[in-house]
């Protein structure tokens, strides 16, 4: 991964066990520590021909396969795949462009900047994926969305391996079209009731979804098991989630069914939590009918990494896999004071609390109503 906390799992899961507030665009990312070639093409990620969100996906897919121990002679390429999931990403590029077409100097060999804001393409390009590429562009659910494609190309035989996650980034098109939202705040507080609004964040985050018996060949450490995933839409707002939770119930409850679980299973939720008004009553509606008087601890990263858009839900399934694995549940950065309106749920805060999770659930909510689910479980 590419984020505030750092560039491996563990600098991510130690920022979020010690409750530290990372977010702010990131600095000097260090394009030489791609593969030269790859380098030299990409450029400076602060101009050149690169995009931000291109180069945080280079790098955290070429981590995702050196921690996956995958060397380019040991798959064959035409059964790896890639779904890399992003709402805004390339951006960027369209905002250089106009501003110096503006300017009276538009830069030459625009087009040739193409791949650059196909985040999948780009990535299938630079490990040399053979099999399916794909670009899912389901909002903030982006991310989640592409986890799950990955898991159905693998359960259909279309795939061995999938580099699946979600990458975005901070731009001025970005932070405008969430100000004229009226949607950001100064400090995300998820589940707080001093909560204004979200906070946004950029990086990237790619896992390796592997056939089970494909990883037993060639003895990987695996860190978690894709059990389920589920989606549906609310189909009532562009932008506003349906108060309810219903899409929220049903796309949990689908993964749930497809993982061939009851919601009893559940020890752990990495919420959306987005620190929206909006937003976390709904959530906290969803995952109240969902687990009745239950409390199952609820945690939301985006106090401490910021919203990342499209990469949200591949950041979220990490943490899954890290609390799966680590036996610890992180507290929810930003929140100091529980809304009231969220009594029925557990929601961690203050400290980082221990727990045996043996399954986890991922949520995810985006704009136009669209919501997916992730059922992860112990490996």
């Amino acid at each position: 991964m590419v984020s505030p906390l750092g560039r491996s799992v563990e600098a991510f899961f130690g920022g979020l066990i010690a409750g530290r507030s990372a977010v702010a665009p990131i600095r000097g990312f260090p394009v030489e520590d791609l593969e030269p070639a790859t380098a030299a093409e990409v450029g400076d990620q602060q101009g050149g021909d690169a995009d931000r969100a291109g180069v945080f996906a280079l790098a955290a897919g070429a981590r995702a396969l050196e921690e996956a121990g995958i060397g380019p002679d040991q798959i064959d390429p035409g059964r790896v795949g890639v779904a890399l999931g992003t709402t805004l990403g390339g951006m960027s590029i369209f905002e250089d462009w106009d501003v110096a077409v503006a300017a009276g100097d538009p830069p030459p060999g625009s087009l040739g900047r193409v791949p650059y804001y196909a985040p999948a393409a780009r990535l299938a390009e630079a490990v040399g994926a053979r099999g399916p590429v794909m670009t899912p562009q389901l909002a903030c659910a982006s991310g989640t969305a592409a986890v799950a494609l990955a898991a159905d190309w693998v359960r259909s035989g279309r795939a061995d391996v999938v580099l699946a996650g979600g990458t975005d980034l901070l731009c001025r098109f970005v932070v405008a079209g969430f100000n004229c939202l009226h949607a950001t705040a100064d400090v995300a507080r998820p589940f707080d009731r001093d909560r204004r609004g979200l906070v946004l964040g950029e990086g990237a985050a790619v896992l390796i979804v592997e056939e089970a018996a494909h990883a037993a060949r060639r003895a990987a450490r695996v860190r978690a098991r894709v059990l389920g995933t589920g989606a549906a839409a609310d189909a009532t707002h562009m932008t506003a989630p349906d108060r309810e939770g219903n899409g929220v119930v049903r796309a949990v409850l689908a993964a749930l069914a497809d993982a061939d679980l009851d919601p009893r299973a559940v020890e752990f939720v990495s919420a959306h939590g987005t620190g929206t008004p909006f937003n976390d009553a709904m959530e906290a509606r969803a995952l109240e009918r969902l687990f009745g008087d239950r409390p199952v601890p609820v945690n939301s990263i985006k106090g401490a990494i910021g919203h990342t858009l499209g990469a949200a839900g591949a950041f979220e399934a990490v943490l899954c896999s890290a609390v799966l694995e680590e036996g610890w549940i992180p507290p929810t950065a930003g929140l100091e004071h529980p809304d009231p309106a969220c009594n029925a749920l557990d929601l961690v805060h203050g400290e980082a609390r221990r727990g045996e999770v043996r399954v986890a659930l991922s949520t995810s909510s985006g704009f136009a109503g669209a919501n997916a689910a992730l059922v992860l479980g112990r490996a």
